[in-house]
């Protein structure tokens, strides 16, 4: 993210943010390295997080933690939230709208989150809506999480009967993505067990179950 003129190219876009201390710590532990792909130009390009910077380079890796796919709306979108590096409320708000849902579809297609027994070690149902709410009340996102046939489906809006509904916060959506994220990379037992019983407190305060007749 160096300061290089505007163009087109999403990397060129996302270089020309100011890299603040703000702004890195925001990404940092969201992942390492994620691949991203650009839905109308078939633009490839990686976001390294390395050494208090993040990288933006053409091309996807060869390995990643997770693969996001973007529409060129969605990247102005962020670079004009996070052009100077200063992230306030509402730009926190904007900017983990952009990512709510291709992030969360990313994450739950990891083969780690598709393991049945560590859904229910942690406790988690198999519909679930999620609504991502902004500082003032018409700033609502919302997706919805089904677990079907071993595997996480995640659709844009609320669809079915929920067995649980979330209602979170910019920041909720962040803290639970660094949790998720540090007990994939060490996935080991004993760490989704840690998991489990943080999400089983966390999820009481940003959640609630529904009951259907």
């Amino acid at each position: 993210m160096n300061n290089e003129p505007q163009t087109g190219r999403a990397v060129d876009l996302w270089r020309a943010i100011v890299q603040t201390e703000q702004l890195v710590e925001f990404f940092t532990g969201l992942f390492d390295v994620i691949g991203i792909t650009i839905e109308e130009t078939g633009e490839e390009l990686t976001a390294r997080i390395e050494e208090n910077q993040i990288h933006i380079d053409p091309g996807l890796p060869d390995s990643y933690d997770f693969l996001v796919p973007l529409k060129l709306e969605n990247v102005h979108n962020m670079v004009s939230h996070a052009a100077d590096g200063k992230l306030d409320e509402f730009e926190v708000w904007r900017i983990v709208a952009v990512l709510f849902t291709p992030l969360t579809r990313a994450t739950l297609t990891n083969p780690v989150m598709s393991r049945n027994l560590l859904r229910k070690l942690a406790g988690i149902e198999d519909l679930i809506h999620v609504q991502l709410v902004g500082p003032e009340a018409e700033h609502v996102a919302n997706h919805t999480l089904i677990f079907a046939s071993n595997q996480w489906l995640v659709f844009e809006g609320l669809h079915g009967k929920p067995k649980r509904k979330y209602v979170m916060t910019g920041d909720d959506c962040i803290t639970y993505q660094k949790q998720v994220f540090k007990a994939i990379k060490a996935d080991n037992f004993l760490t989704w067990i840690k998991f489990g019983r943080w999400y089983t407190k966390w999820r009481a305060s940003v959640s609630s179950q529904i009951q259907h007749d």
